[in-house]
């Protein structure tokens, strides 16, 4: 079976995002270090998303202050974020720059991104990839007028879910997501409260 063609798989990965209701995955996330150049300390997190827009983030990696806080988004409670770690709570603006990135880890949030940079770039042929023992289609692209002058998007090939994200610019890797595990749980709004 041929390999899907860059616009094709891009398609597909939106139908998939649009109609997958609930889902939780685990990601790696490594940035560059703006004062050594070098991608920064692997960063790890779990996210459960139902739609249209409840979502649950654990921290598992970080740094030592915030290894193991949650935060909440359940706007049927209340619009604004909590976040626990241990006995210390907070309560978030959504729009507080402390979290603005808490908003970005959705599927949704991702694929917007990906069509932006997608829309008039160059196109690299679709490829099959293996990652460990998971197979992928990998699909590369520079946009047009970002700072962003390279991405790199592999998606699963039996489910389309992403298993790795990596943006660059001219001086090599700006950021970094493996995304090591997914399922497909029967989530609740209920299950989004502290």
């Amino acid at each position: 079976m041929p390999s899907p063609t860059p616009q094709q798989l891009m398609q597909q990965f939106a139908q998939k995002v649009a109609r997958t209701r609930a889902y939780s995955y685990t990601w790696e996330f490594q940035e560059r270090d703006a004062s050594t150049g070098k991608l920064g300390e692997k960063q790890i997190y779990k996210l459960e998303f139902l739609q249209p827009h409840y979502r649950k983030m654990t921290i598992i990696q970080r740094d030592l202050f915030s290894n193991g806080a949650v935060l909440i988004y359940n706007p049927d409670v209340e619009k604004k974020v909590h976040a626990r770690k241990g006995l210390i709570r907070r309560v978030y603006e959504p729009n507080d720059p402390e979290i603005a990135r808490f908003f970005e880890t959705d599927l949704g949030s991702i694929l917007k991104d990906l069509q932006r940079l997608f829309r008039g770039a160059k196109v690299e042929a679709v490829r099959r990839v293996q990652l460990g023992q998971r197979n992928g289609y990998e699909l590369g692209f520079a946009p047009p007028k970002d700072p962003v002058e390279r991405v790199s998007l592999t998606l699963e090939r039996n489910d389309l879910m992403p298993l790795r994200i990596e943006y660059a610019d001219s001086k090599g890797t700006r950021s970094l997501r493996v995304f090591t595990e997914y399922a497909f749980p029967n989530l609740k709004p209920d299950d989004f409260k502290f």
